[in-house]
């Protein structure tokens, strides 16, 4: 009878998430930015949102994406601003892409914006930024003389400190990061960070602000190219989960994504095949359960899928279902407010989504 009720018990917990996802959808909010393509997206809670991208592009929106403000950065109308971090309404930093490699801080709700960092060197790329909490903040260049760049923030993003290439990460031959969603570069607990590389090579890179030591963790992803590798990555209570591809490719079916567990060191698992992926978010609490369910949102320029994601031990993880839409973006993220819920997509000709559950 034991028996009888254990099964009947499981069944119901995978069913009951089924349920859920058959009445998630995709609602585009705006458009009206055909001409530019967004890759950085802040969302401050459920209500207040930013957008930024090309042509010197940025958004906000203080209702939830009902309505939005849009501006173009004056003296930088040619600059692609390929992450944004948001604090409030009012204050919001960007960072472009590119040369020159520039970073501006708004905080009068974009009204104005000031230049706080500017390096007009070609070699100089920023891929991603993100912050601890409200002052302090890292972020992530591709490598100039075979070390990565890292700069810091201790004061909002209002002045960055460019570290001595002594205490950044040695790159490998063709290695470099992504800019495409501002999710290669992750910040989690007090001081600890990431960010995932691709091109000949492809790695996730592990460190704690101040100190020079790094690990490195193989990713068993589709590689070697200098459009191939890890795009994003995001990190659960047990595992890391990377996703990837080749973006020359975006509906390759490849093994484009992998997850990272803990046993014995850190080690890759490459995940099923899969087309090429921009960013992946993984939407904690997003419907709250005691059985340890992640949603899993991730997106490329050809697709979106969720689905929902039980860990099993350190050596697997139980996806079940998905639930894919045909309509691609460049990025998604989870509102970053203690008790927030909403989900934002942004992607290439001004299309913003929100997801409706």
């Amino acid at each position: 009878m034991w028996r009888l009720y254990k099964v009947f018990v499981i069944l119901t917990f995978f069913a009951l998430p089924s349920r859920l996802l058959g009445q998630i959808r995709i609602e585009l909010i705006d458009s009206s930015q055909a001409g530019c393509s967004f890759r950085g997206l802040s969302v401050v809670t459920d209500k207040v949102v930013w957008v930024s991208g090309s042509k010197g592009t940025v958004g906000r929106s203080v209702d939830g994406g009902q309505t939005w403000t849009w501006m173009q950065v004056l003296g930088f109308e040619k600059s692609d601003f390929r992450d944004i971090e948001a604090f409030d309404k009012n204050r919001a930093v960007i960072m472009a892409s590119g040369t020159p490699a520039v970073i501006l801080k708004t905080e009068d709700g974009g009204q104005t914006w000031k230049l706080v960092f500017k390096d007009d060197r070609p070699e100089m790329f920023l891929d991603a930024m993100d912050f601890w909490d409200n002052k302090h903040g890292i972020m992530v260049g591709d490598p100039i003389n075979g070390h990565f760049v890292l700069m810091q923030t201790n004061d909002g993003g209002s002045s960055w400190k460019m570290l001595d290439s002594a205490f950044c990460p040695v790159s490998l031959d063709s290695e470099a990061v992504f800019a495409a969603s501002g999710t290669s570069l992750r910040c989690w607990g007090k001081d600890e960070f990431g960010f995932v590389t691709g091109g000949g090579v492809s790695r996730l890179v592990l460190g704690k602000q101040l100190l020079a030591a790094f690990t490195f963790v193989e990713l068993s992803i589709h590689q070697g190219y200098s459009s191939a590798g890890a795009f994003s990555f995001s990190k659960g209570k047990h595992y890391f989960k990377v996703v990837g591809g080749d973006y020359l490719c975006d509906t390759c079916v490849l093994v484009n994504s992998c997850n990272i567990f803990k046993s014995d060191g850190l080690y890759s698992k490459p995940v099923a095949g899969s087309v090429y992926t921009s960013c992946i978010e993984l939407t904690h609490g997003i419907i709250k359960s005691e059985n340890g369910i992640l949603y899993s949102v991730v997106t490329g320029t050809s697709y979106t899928e969720v689905t929902h994601e039980v860990f099993v031990n350190q050596h697997g993880i139980y996806i079940y279902p998905c639930l894919t839409f045909s309509i691609g973006f460049n990025v998604v993220r989870q509102s970053k407010a203690k008790k927030g819920k909403a989900v934002f997509l942004a992607g290439s000709k001004g299309r913003i989504g929100k997801l409706i559950y």
